[in-house]
């Protein structure tokens, strides 16, 4: 097992509440959700390469919190978002 996959096992969080919830459909888009944020944390890390991963992990974190503002001043955002939420509804089995 590489260090990134031990990272990854080791950081794995399992709240109560959502052991309940759990689905194939939700396991899959939490695997994929996870994936782009390492993606996004790998980037972080290309802007400053000092920045250690848990460090480069809480600031995505951070960026992500902050998105929501941001979408907020902007209509075309709002827009396409909801356009993209459209589409996935119209793809449900």
């Amino acid at each position: 097992m590489s260090t990134e996959e031990e990272q990854i096992k080791a950081a794995i969080v399992v709240f109560p509440e959502a052991i309940g919830m759990a689905s194939p459909e939700l396991n899959n888009a939490i695997e994929i959700a996870c994936e782009q944020l390492n993606k996004f944390v790998d980037y972080l890390q290309t802007l400053d390469p000092e920045l250690e991963r848990h460090e480069a992990t809480v600031l995505g974190g951070a960026i992500l919190q902050g998105l929501p503002m941001l979408f907020e001043d902007n209509p075309e955002i709002i827009a396409g978002i909801k356009a993209d939420c459209q589409k996935i509804r119209a793809n449900r089995p």
